[in-house]
């Protein structure tokens, strides 16, 4: 009689263990890296919002300081660039393409549009549009801005009151 013991494990069961532990270990580092990729872009568009309302708020706040001089400044100059500098928020009047409105040390390019046309909904006021772009590893080439947030809002002369 030919007594047929098994002990322990052949090799092909080892291969087939090691290969799902692998199988697994990939799984958990993938979904890892792309959950640090998530919140690094969260962090970028949380960052770009807030660069934009600040676009906004300082466009804002210069039409209303003086709305003749601003609505002189800019009436020509639909678009602008913005960056923070040691000053405060400088506006450069010299746009000529997003890239030119990238701030020092930043991935972000922060631009003003500044519209008097009297588009809809902004009839008889001017148009602000603060727009922040940036790049990242998701974009397909390093140099294309291929995020962006904007926000938008109308400014007015507050010394003129309107008649009912």
């Amino acid at each position: 009689m030919i007594k047929n013991s098994q002990k322990g494990q052949t090799l092909v069961e080892a291969l087939v263990a090691l290969g799902a532990a692998v199988v697994v270990v990939a799984a958990i580092t993938i979904a890892t890296i792309s959950g640090l990729n998530n919140v690094q872009y969260g962090k970028n568009q949380n960052l770009a919002t807030q660069y934009a309302q600040e676009g906004l708020e300082y466009v804002r706040h210069l039409s209303q300081a003086n709305w003749s001089g601003f609505n002189s400044t800019y009436k020509n100059n639909k678009y602008w660039c913005y960056k923070l500098g040691s000053s405060g928020l400088t506006v450069d009047p010299d746009y000529t393409n997003s890239s030119n409105c990238l701030a020092s040390g930043s991935i972000f390019s922060r631009q003003v549009r500044i519209d008097f046309s009297g588009v809809s909904p902004c009839i008889g006021t001017a148009l602000i549009q603060s727009t922040v772009l940036w790049t990242d590893g998701k974009c397909n080439n390093s140099t294309t801005y291929c995020h962006t947030v904007t926000v938008k809002s109308c400014v007015t002369d507050l010394t003129t009151v309107p008649t009912p």
